[in-house]
């Protein structure tokens, strides 16, 4: 069954977007009177029932409860380079959200070639993923930052770099605590500059390591994204 986003009405009606009412009605052929998933994606996914089959402002109404999922611990953001090839970084995205990744931060860092906003093209790649996987709650897209500047936050749980240099303290699944909120960096093709490892450990990161393998940018932003859940989902 397909979800469809879109938002409560006063009057306790659900009201589909103009594109999802379309896609809905146009697309996938739905009906006055058929059943299918609806959430405005703040934690809960409703089974409802098609009540005008409008292909602009579709609205239906709520039957039961399908889906809660509740955000209280173990929220995973990620933090990393845009790559060289757009595709490989909005691969990035769409499989990250697929492995419940919670925010995305984009860094530009010294050796970041591609520092084209694309932010709109990749909130469509999150949702659509999101879609696709029946979260009922859609990841953050943080706006594209500086290194620099993002280290100026103060970011709560667990903070990990990760890099191609010296100076690990071990595999980021035995440094992680279960549950907790963590931030993991991934830097650019061609890695962090040693002044940004440096000043990402005097800002309290940790530097963990991957595994043993050398991997492309969007696949070690994946791995921390496995990583993470597989410790968080072990018993």
């Amino acid at each position: 069954m397909q979800l469809f986003i879109g938002n409560w009405a006063p009057d306790g009606r659900f009201i589909l977007s103009e594109e999802e009412s379309h896609h809905c009605i146009r697309v996938t052929r739905h009906r006055t009177g058929d059943r299918l998933l609806i959430s405005d994606l703040k934690g809960e996914i409703h089974l409802g029932r098609i009540m005008d089959e409008n292909p602009k402002q579709t609205s239906c109404l709520k039957e039961e409860v399908w889906k809660t999922e509740q955000i209280t611990q173990g929220r995973i953001t990620i933090g990393i380079s845009p790559t060289q090839q757009s595709d490989r970084f909005e691969w990035f995205l769409e499989k990250s959200v697929e492995a419940g990744v919670h925010r995305i931060q984009p860094l530009i860092c010294h050796r970041t070639e591609n520092q084209k906003d694309k932010s709109d093209r990749w909130g469509r790649i999150i949702r659509s993923a999101v879609k696709q996987t029946l979260r009922a709650y859609e990841p953050q897209l943080l706006p594209a930052v500086k290194l620099r500047e993002w280290l100026k936050t103060k970011e709560d749980g667990q903070r990990f770099i990760c890099h191609c240099g010296p100076g690990h303290k071990g595999f980021l699944g035995s440094l992680y605590q279960k549950g907790s909120d963590v931030t993991v960096l991934i830097g650019p093709e061609g890695d962090f500059s040693e002044e940004e490892v440096a000043q990402c450990l005097s800002s309290g990161y940790t530097a963990a390591d991957l595994g043993s393998l050398r991997l492309r940018t969007e696949t070690a932003g994946l791995a921390a994204c496995f990583i993470l859940q597989t410790v968080n989902n072990c018993k």
